[in-house]
């Protein structure tokens, strides 16, 4: 449904400045980034409002996208999917309670995985030279240790679930 409306889009604003825009490819594959962002959002949104927790959401997906940028992370075959999981694990941290010691707990984990992998996966998908990596490592890390002080049950979620994503698994 994304792919055809982003094509359909595309295929217009092509059609309007057939000189002055991108391929229909490049386009295509913008719109279908921008397309599934605001589709996640809202989602998330809609979900955070019926719940009653929405500043808690926003929170939550403000959070995971700030670290999903220094950190990078798995990315899946269809952007779509990861929407939909997206969505699934940010509208689900609101509602997971956690004591203070389960937050830090949870906050050394994601500390210690994100001193481990991040930044991940970000080669081929983002425009970062390799020489600010460790850079990328070291905002991730105070990102995560930044929840030592919030003390967060919402962002220590989303922040574990962030970093389990920048684990690289070798494939035989």
């Amino acid at each position: 449904m994304v792919d055809m409306l982003s094509f359909r889009i595309a295929k217009a604003i092509k059609r309007i400045e057939p000189e002055k825009t991108a391929s229909l490819d490049v386009l295509k594959f913008s719109l279908e980034i921008v397309i599934n962002t605001l589709f996640t959002i809202s989602i998330v949104a809609i979900i955070g409002i019926i719940s009653g927790k929405f500043m808690a959401a926003m929170l939550g997906l403000g959070a995971f996208i700030v670290l999903r940028y220094f950190s990078g992370g798995l990315h899946m075959q269809k952007a779509i999917h990861c929407s939909l999981i997206s969505i699934l694990a940010i509208s689900i941290a609101p509602h997971v309670p956690l004591t203070i010691e389960w937050i830090r707990i949870i906050g050394v984990v994601s500390l210690a995985i994100v001193l481990i992998y991040a930044p991940s996966n970000i080669e081929g998908h983002a425009r970062i030279p390799k020489k600010y990596f460790p850079f990328l490592k070291i905002v991730s890390a105070i990102l995560v240790a930044l929840n030592f002080l919030l003390l967060n049950s919402t962002v220590a979620c989303v922040f574990l679930l962030q970093s389990i994503t920048t684990i690289r698994i070798q494939r035989r």
